[in-house]
């Protein structure tokens, strides 16, 4: 019996699993999982397992049916790694346990859990006759010790560390937990979204296996044809509603309605590249007369591996897709979220420097630095602490997050002197006015620490919208995470826990600065002259040192000692690059005040304040910025007795 068959005749799917089709399982609704589910079997001579799939296609649902498949069938000892233990915990309460005590199949043959009784289950360890489960995390390596094991399933491991535990790579643990089984039936599944290019644990996995991909047929010239993201079309005018398929074989138009009937008649191909001229690598298109060849392609030793984007299941509509990526298309960081859970592929970080004389050359001509353009909704600023002085900038943010350049200059001094600091208190209080003759504050503000960190964490504590700011490396760090308490020496006097430190994201702050250079250098649209969302504006007073600052640095790839492929920013020698870290950190500001979160109706309220006087706009933001530097609002009472929650800002209400 094979898993998928196992799964349709045995698995009952209940609905406090969150399922919209609870029930007996249904092969009908997601047939692309038959094949991966059959490679998992006793009779396919498969070992390895890999799904490079998008989130919420059912990768899960192919785990927990081999499962299933292994507690009822093959009974075994089986391992099932997640990558922390939250996950763990979350997977046996909603997706296992739910699932054995619904099936009759499996709620007969696993022992029920019992604190007490040392020959029952836990939530973390099920036995049945013949076998018994191990659920862990690779968040630790003791999970993944002194136990032998014929199955295993790994789940998301791409979030998995390189190194756990001091013991190496947990996939080369657990496959040497399986290792007396190689010859004897050992399976293994390997399951994830992509994370980031260049280290992205199942991307390479998925590079070194038979590279299976999903083809339909064309309802119009009956070719079929593996769909990908850049088939899909839409009006424009109507977007994101209308979304259809543009045919690769045949030029037809396909609509929704048709995916399911297409969907069924689906297969699976192998399409590594070839290895010699006599190997038939598939293209796009497969014509029916070389379906067979296409489906019997020898793997040449290569395990299944099997690559699904959402817009191939039935559990997504076009119209979503199209709306998630017409809301991602203009954020670095929302692109990312799509690129890896949507179109299931690994997200290439911007690391190319770019070209700092195509930068100088899109400047605005008509602007000095100090005015305030049009479009700015909020400002923020960022200065970075030098030996003989402090570098500041002040940057405007507006929709879809294009920033503008506002201001910028150096202010020579010791950081020792209290006068140095005295002359950035009033850089970070300056009120910048607009054409109406209103002036704006600076909402946020972000001193790095990296020297004279307890200089900054005394400038930072006297004033709520100061954020004492940590630069921290790692491709997954959020642009601004959850602060800690510090303490305060200054003048020979200690205050304990007297500041917040709040962690930046660098590696992807930095990511998103080249791809908003990118767009820079892109310039308008020719026939609208509307610049694109998410650039940086220059004033004319930035020149040539400026942009080479800005671009300083650039993407490297390294082997580590381990063997594992990592990617790092690296600084271009002698090159300062204080310009691209106050970018960095003003855009950390920025999310610091939400603005990444920010949804359509909270940007038209902010445009309404910054709207005509005649308009509706506000007349009196000059006396409520200095009401508001008068008597700055005070870190919740919270933040100071527990965990640190983010500090308030000065802007109107809205």
């Amino acid at each position: 019996m094979t898993v998928s068959v196992w799964a349709s005749r045995n698995r009952i799917v209940p609905a406090e699993t969150g399922t919209a089709s609870p029930g007996i399982w249904s092969n009908d609704l997601t047939p692309y999982l038959v094949e991966p589910m059959d490679c998992l079997s006793a009779n396919d001579p498969s070992t390895d397992v890999t799904l490079v799939f998008a989130a919420q296609t059912g990768k899960s649902e192919v785990g927990v049916n081999f499962t299933g498949y292994t507690i009822d069938i093959v009974p075994c000892g089986m391992l099932i790694a997640m990558p922390s233990i939250d996950e763990a915990h979350k997977f046996t309460k909603i997706k296992l346990q739910p699932t054995i005590d619904a099936s009759p199949a499996l709620k007969h043959k696993v022992r029920e859990t019992k604190s007490r009784d040392e020959n029952g289950s836990t939530a973390s360890f099920k036995k049945f006759r013949g076998g018994f489960i191990q659920i862990t995390h690779t968040g630790s390596s003791k999970g993944l010790q002194a136990i032998t094991v014929r199955n295993a399933w790994g789940d998301e491991i791409s979030e998995w560390d390189h190194d756990v535990g001091g013991r190496g790579d947990p996939v080369d643990q657990i496959i040497q937990r399986s290792s007396t089984f190689e010859l004897r039936g050992a399976k293994r599944l390997w399951t994830s979204t992509p994370k980031l290019k260049g280290e992205c644990r199942i991307t390479a996995k998925y590079e070194v296996s038979d590279q299976r991909r999903l083809y339909w047929p064309c309802s119009h010239c009956g070719d079929y044809f593996t769909f990908r993201f850049d088939h899909l079309k839409w009006d424009s005018e109507h977007a994101p509603f209308g979304a259809h398929i543009v045919a690769p074989c045949c030029g037809g138009v396909i609509e929704h309605w048709q995916k399911r009937a297409m969907l069924a008649r689906s297969v699976w191909i192998k399409s590594f590249p070839a290895a010699d001229d006599t190997d038939l690598e598939p293209g796009v298109v497969v014509e029916p007369e070389h379906l067979d060849a296409a489906r019997k392609r020898p793997s040449r030793g290569r395990q299944p591996g099997f690559h699904l984007w959402r817009g191939q299941s039935n559990l997504a509509g076009w119209d979503s897709i199209v709306g998630e990526y017409l809301a991602a298309k203009d954020s670095a960081a929302r692109l990312k979220t799509f690129t890896q859970q949507v179109l299931a592929e690994a997200f290439e970080q911007a690391g190319e420097a770019p070209d700092h004389l195509k930068l100088l050359a899109r400047r605005d001509e008509d602007r000095e630095k100090g005015t305030l353009p049009d479009g700015v909704l909020a400002l923020c600023g960022m200065a970075d602490v030098q030996a003989n002085r402090l570098e500041w900038a002040v940057y405007g943010f507006g929709e879809r997050m294009t920033s503008w350049l506002v201001d910028f200059a150096v202010i020579p001094g010791d950081p020792e002197d209290d006068a140095t600091w005295a002359q950035l208190a009033q850089v970070q209080t300056r009120l910048y006015e607009d054409q109406y003759g209103r002036s704006w504050p600076i909402e946020a503000f972000g001193v790095d620490t990296g020297y004279k960190s307890h200089a900054v964490y005394n400038f930072a504590r006297k004033r709520p919208n100061v954020f004492a700011t940590d630069g921290r490396d790692g491709a997954t760090r959020p642009f601004i995470g959850t602060p800690k308490k510090v303490d305060v020496t200054w003048k020979g006097k200690t205050a304990k826990g007297g500041a917040l430190l709040w962690p930046l994201g660098t590696y992807p702050l930095k990511s998103a600065l080249y791809a908003a250079l990118q767009k820079t250098i892109d310039g308008p649209d020719k026939t609208t002259g509307i610049w694109p969302a998410g650039c940086i504006r220059f004033p004319k007073s930035c020149d040539e040192a400026f942009f080479l600052q800005i671009t300083a640095e650039y993407l490297d790839t390294i082997e580590t000692r381990d063997g594992f492929v990592k990617r790092v920013w690296r600084k271009r020698a002698g090159q300062a690059n204080e310009q691209l870290d106050l970018w960095v950190g003003a855009r950390a500001m920025a999310a610091q005040l939400g603005l990444d979160r920010y949804t359509p109706a909270k940007w038209d309220a902010r445009r309404a304040l910054h709207a005509a006087p005649d308009q509706g706009g506000n007349d009196d933001l000059l006396s409520h910025a200095a009401r508001q530097q008068q008597q700055p609002l005070q870190t919740p009472a919270a933040a100071r007795t527990s965990t640190p929650q983010r500090r308030r800002t000065i802007m109107p209400n809205i």
